[in-house]
């Protein structure tokens, strides 16, 4: 069978008989324009193939004969692939990072922290790092071993069941994390819960919606709680302090001191969670006040601490948490982006569920829209929101300061895409459908966080001392990145231009190193070790941030 290698991800994948290139992406999860739907007409869906002396060329109008066969230029479509080949994706892709996330796993050894052992008719708990056995008071012979990988996002929680004895992934729920309820950010949650009668009511609503998922993971793969016998937790400092309701107060304010250790396993009561009593919850190393286990184990997920060349690691959420190597350092950072990428905070903004605007595309004339299913636009999910920034400020329906074009302005629009412009309150919006609009308060939200992590980038690459060119890639994570488009990055400026073919989305990197952890239990120490010489950047401190940070809120101009 033909195999396929797909740049920039370095991902191989067997191409099947009389399959297009095209057929093929899709079916791995990686999405590139094809408007006429493989027919061959619109030529939109180009790639760049290694060695053209040996692809078949795919004619088309919109092809020289110099890109054809000096360049590689084909078309996905039309290419049926007649030996292994190798080909680099067009800017404009997208691709599932769902996929992704898995492969980190395919690998890893099985090497559970849990194990049942059973003597003298009875059931032990051995956990990795404990002197004693426990003896198992609610345990089934015909019971199997569990283990939970959670992320406890500030906007999101996601639980994922795994079976300890095969290391395979059962299951997985999500939610909104119910704490936004208190506010969007981590100081309204830390304000709210520095008070005894606070702190119960902020710790009580999302163990009751974490203890809620573990049920529903469970039946959804016919396990009970009692099964599950380790947990390893994913968050940033606050989100864990609160779970384990702890007094969050101190990480409101100089000297933000952490008290919660991070690199040690708690007894399940610690938590509040519904799981084997014996049970054990893990909570990865911690780096610092504002660097939480949910980054620790993103780069873990990611090998970037390990990596010799350099690399740059951006998890996007609420939270903008971010790190890069070079020369042996590797530096992090950590930002505060507002939950706009995650659509809340947006006049239509919500979750990536059915329905939900998850891409956009100008391609010159008009705006397309994709919702999640193909259903009825119902609102905005992160995704979304960045694609038609972008379709909006390549259609020039709002200016680099981030001003949208009022009605009246738009006879040097083309007429297709100015039909979109509205008024609602006396305010211009871009309409999508009925109840579906993107406001002017949306984009001034976007630009306060895309501003955000554009600084934050900037300032670490400044103090590692690497350009865009040395840079080998830059890996995003966070799960809204699930199907985000690099070019699109680049437009509203989130990243450097030149660093739009080096994008690697890496999906919910928490959830996965979280998962790594709970499979092989020896990672934990190898992380442990490793973060002993991760350098914290105080951005806020630094000369000239507030400066860089006015200047990255404008978007770059669409006509540069």
């Amino acid at each position: 069978m033909t195999q396929l290698t797909i740049l920039p991800f370095k991902k191989n994948m067997d191409v099947r008989s009389d399959e297009t290139v095209m057929q093929a992406l899709r079916r791995g999860g990686y999405e590139i324009e094809g408007p006429c739907n493989g027919k061959g007409i619109c030529g939109k869906c180009r790639i760049r193939a290694d060695n053209p002396a040996d692809v078949p060329q795919t004619d088309h109008r919109s092809i020289s004969e110099t890109e054809a066969r000096e360049m590689g230029i084909r078309l996905a479509c039309r290419l049926i692939p007649k030996g292994d080949l190798t080909v680099h994706l067009p800017d404009d892709f997208t691709v599932d990072a769902r996929i992704l996330e898995g492969e980190h796993l395919g690998s890893i050894d099985l090497n559970p922290a849990a194990v049942v052992v059973s003597r003298d008719d009875r059931y032990w708990l051995q956990y990795a790092g404990l002197d004693s056995q426990v003896i198992l008071q609610k345990w089934d012979a015909q019971f199997s071993p569990k283990g939970l990988a959670i992320d406890v996002g500030t906007t999101t929680l996601v639980v994922t069941l795994f079976c300890l004895v095969t290391g395979k992934e059962l299951s997985t729920t999500s939610s909104i994390n119910p704490q936004t309820k208190f506010g969007h950010d981590v100081l309204s949650r830390i304000q709210k819960g520095s008070t005894p009668e606070g702190l119960d009511e902020v710790a009580g609503v999302v163990r009751k919606e974490l203890n809620r998922l573990i049920q529903a993971a469970c039946q959804k793969s016919n396990a009970v709680v009692a099964e599950i016998l380790d947990v390893v937790i994913g968050g940033n400092t606050t989100m864990l302090t609160l779970v384990a309701a702890i007094d969050p107060e101190s990480l409101g304010h100089l000297p933000f001191a952490v008290n919660i250790k991070g690199g040690a396993s708690y007894a399940a009561k610690d938590f509040g969670l519904d799981i084997n009593p014996a049970g054990r919850i893990y909570v990865p190393p911690i780096v610092h006040a504002f660097i939480g286990s949910d980054i620790t184990a993103g780069v873990l997920a990611c090998g970037s601490i390990d990596k010799q060349k350099p690399s740059l690691f951006v998890d996007v959420g609420t939270n903008g948490e971010m790190g890069i190597n070079n020369d042996g350092r590797f530096i992090v950072a950590s930002t505060a982006a507002g939950p706009a990428f995650e659509g809340m905070g947006v006049s239509c903004g919500i979750r990536a569920v059915p329905g939900a605007v998850e891409a956009a595309h100008f391609d010159g004339e008009t705006i397309d829209i994709k919702t999640i299913d193909g259903q009825p636009a119902r609102g905005i999910c992160g995704s979304g929101i960045i694609d038609i920034m972008a379709s909006l400020l390549k259609a020039d329906i709002v200016n680099p300061d981030g001003r949208m074009k009022s009605p009246e302005e738009k006879e040097d629009l083309q007429v297709s895409v100015a039909e979109g412009l509205r008024l609602v309150d006396d305010k211009p919006v871009f309409n999508i459908s009925a109840g579906v609009f993107f406001s002017q308060a949306d984009i001034r939200q976007l630009q306060l966080a895309k501003g955000a992590i554009r600084t934050g980038i900037d300032m670490l690459m400044s103090e590692a001392k690497v350009t865009a060119e040395d840079l080998e890639d830059i890996i995003l994570a966070g799960a809204f990145g699930y199907h985000l488009r690099p070019e699109s990055l680049a437009t509203i400026g989130l990243i450097p231009e030149k660093l739009a073919r080096k994008v690697r989305f890496a999906g919910n990197t928490s959830k996965t190193g979280c998962a790594m952890m709970l499979i092989n239990a020896d990672l934990r120490e190898y992380l442990q070790k490793q973060v002993q010489r991760v350098e914290h950047l105080p951005l806020a401190e630094k000369i000239g941030f507030q400066n860089l940070f006015i200047e990255n809120l404008n978007f770059p101009d669409s006509g540069a």
